[in-house]
């Protein structure tokens, strides 16, 4: 029995902060701030409803991982053999490996904005820090110990920004209702920049990776409670970044008039609106959302495809540093080649996600709903409800990321 303090119980968080982490990445950042400068509060209810169903998802896998004390996948194989288990861990690994590029080049973009450096040297120079990291000892206290400070700074960056810009309280409580503002011209339809949204806030491959922190943690049954409060105040540390970041956003839109900038706009008009504070500020939080899923986002990747083949997916052995490297590596190497993310390998990771995260989702949901698998702690019937409508939503995502890739 989880006989904690409330207090307790929130001193030992900390595996839902490691996938805030990642979560709250370059594109969850990007994507919130166009959200903001396009249509205003409008679509501030889209990373409200993300948050709930990343909660969720995440929730039901702390759960599988308590309950059988195995990992998504060792469970998958007792279930459903062993085809599905390779192909969602393979599939896993590929579309992850593929979005990593875009984290390294937001690594070089901070030091283009801050120190005028060549975003390509930037990002080379940070890779070392960054997959040394991965090959400390007792790597998961480390990683723990990191992202509490990573969000905590990323907490204070974009709480501080917000509060040099200002929000309109009444046409904040307007953006709750769930509604697609008008485009106006605008080049990305509110339909498309929300599932946008909800595919950086709803992120099925962390949700999965929760099985493997149980574990991590040595967190058993007898820890659900602290578990859930873990979930809780984790991903609703995510989801109330990314509204802020709209909030940020929104606001400036409202003060200057300009709608449609893009997040490297963002931070150049901070300075002349809301003094060069302001500007530090956001790079400051920007930085460490990057740097994490640097990290973090590759390390997801390599374990998901080393439980997936029947392997040892531990943090700190072999196979999962070595995949782990291979993720970094690939990421910069293209940014070093190209400069960026190429549009054809953003095409391959939507494509890779179109397998995997329907799979991924599936695995989660009709696991912690199975009475003989998870006895008394099956997922209520009621929170199998909001788990459709966010495997509706997943679906969503996958269609519009097919629509992406056929150029429609």
């Amino acid at each position: 029995m989880d006989t904690d303090t409330f207090w307790m119980r929130l001193k030992k968080i900390g595996p839902a902060l490691v996938l805030a982490a990642v979560v709250l990445g370059p594109g969850s950042i990007t994507l919130s701030t166009n959200a903001g400068s396009a249509y205003g509060y409008g679509l501030l209810w889209v990373p409200v409803m993300t948050t709930i169903f990343m909660i969720t998802y995440t929730w039901m896998a702390a759960r599988i991982g308590l309950i059988t004390r195995q990992t998504l996948f060792e469970v998958t194989r007792k279930q459903y053999g062993k085809t599905l288990s390779v192909l969602g861990g393979i599939t896993g690994f590929l579309a992850i490996l593929a979005f990593q590029a875009s984290n390294s080049a937001a690594l070089g973009m901070c030091g283009e904005l801050l120190l005028g450096m060549d975003p390509r040297l930037t990002a080379l120079i940070l890779f070392f820090p960054a997959l040394g990291l991965i090959f400390l000892p007792n790597l998961y206290r480390k990683l723990e110990f990191l992202v509490k400070l990573v969000v905590g700074a990323m907490v204070f960056a974009f709480v501080g920004t917000l509060f040099t810009v200002g929000v309109d309280f009444s046409a904040m409580l307007g953006g709750f209702v769930p509604r697609f503002p008008e485009s106006d011209g605008i080049n990305t339809p509110p339909l498309l920049l929300a599932l946008g949204i909800a595919a950086t806030t709803f992120s099925i491959a962390a949700a999965a990776y929760q099985t493997h922190l149980m574990r991590e943690k040595d967190w058993s049954s007898e820890d659900i409670n602290t578990a859930s409060m873990d979930t809780l105040f984790g991903i609703g540390i995510l989801g109330g970044v990314s509204i802020i970041i709209l909030l940020t956003s929104a606001g400036i839109m409202r003060a200057q008039g300009e709608t449609g900038f893009r997040l490297v706009d963002m931070a150049n008009i901070l300075e002349p609106f809301a003094g060069p504070a302001a500007f530090y500020l956001f790079m400051f939080g920007f930085f460490f959302a990057a740097f994490s899923s640097t990290v973090v986002n590759p390390l997801i990747g390599a374990t998901l495809l080393v439980d997936g083949l029947g392997k040892d997916a531990a943090m700190d052995h072999k196979p999962v540093k070595i995949w782990t490297t291979v993720a970094m590596t690939a990421g910069l190497l293209v940014v070093l080649i190209f400069g960026g993310q190429p549009t054809e390998v953003l095409r391959i990771a939507q494509a890779l996600s179109v397998v995997a995260f329907p799979i991924l989702g599936f695995l989660i949901f009709a696991l912690a709903r199975n009475k003989e698998l998870m006895g008394k702690y099956a997922t209520p019937l009621w929170v199998q409800g909001i788990a459709a409508l966010g495997y509706l939503t997943l679906l969503g995502i996958v269609l519009n990321n097919v629509r992406e890739i056929l150029g429609l």
